[in-house]
C-alpha cells in the first residue's frame, strides 16, 4: 500500500502521541467505529498472536483491562511483562497482602508485528463495539479524529500502523 499523503500521516501520528493517554484510548475506539467497517475482516482476524493476546486481555478485570490498553498505546514503555495492581489503594494492598495479581502482556504486545497490531486493536474494538457508545470524547479528541476525515481509507491504515 502506497500513502498518498505521508506529511498527512506523519502529523497525525504526531498529533495521535500528543494526546493525554486517556484521550489516546478514546481516539483509538472512535478511529475504529468510523473505519472498521472499511477494513476486511480477513486483514485482521487471521492472527493467531493478536487473538490469544486479545483473549489474556479479556481475562484481566476491567480495570486492568484499561491499564493493559494504556500501557499498550504507549510508545515509549519498553519494560516486558510487568504485574499490575488495582488502582484503588486499598485494593492493591489486599493483592499486595494476599499475592494475588495478573500479568500484563505488555512484552507478548511489543513483539507483534505490525499487522499482528493492527489485528490485536481491531479485535478489541470489535470485542468491545457495544460499549463504544458510551464514550464521550473530549475536545481534542474530536478535533483529532476531524483531521483524519481527510485521508483515505488506506491512509489511516497506514496511520494507524505507524501511530501504534
Amino acid at each position: 500500500m502506497t500513502s498518498a499523503q505521508p506529511e498527512a500521516i506523519k502529523q497525525s501520528v504526531i498529533g495521535f502521541r500528543s494526546l493525554k493517554m486517556e484521550d489516546r484510548l478514546a481516539a483509538m475506539a472512535l478511529i475504529y467505529k468510523h473505519i472498521a467497517g472499511q477494513i476486511p475482516a480477513n486483514a485482521v482476524n487471521n492472527s493467531a498472536k493478536a487473538s490469544g493476546l486479545v483473549t489474556k486481555v479479556g481475562q484481566l478485570s476491567p480495570e486492568l483491562q484499561t491499564q493493559a490498553l494504556r500501557d499498550m498505546l504507549d510508545a515509549q514503555r519498553q519494560d516486558g511483562d510487568e504485574v499490575a495492581l488495582d488502582p484503588n489503594p486499598s485494593k492493591a494492598l489486599a493483592e499486595l497482602v494476599t499475592g494475588s495479581n495478573e500479568t500484563i502482556p505488555i512484552d507478548e504486545y511489543s513483539s507483534l508485528a505490525t499487522e499482528d497490531k493492527l489485528a490485536f486493536w481491531y479485535q478489541m474494538g470489535k470485542s468491545a463495539e457495544s460499549s463504544l457508545s458510551d464514550i464521550t470524547p473530549s475536545s481534542e479528541v474530536t478535533e483529532f479524529i476531524g483531521s483524519l476525515q481527510s485521508l483515505s481509507a488506506d491512509d489511516r491504515v497506514a496511520f494507524i500502523s505507524k501511530a501504534l
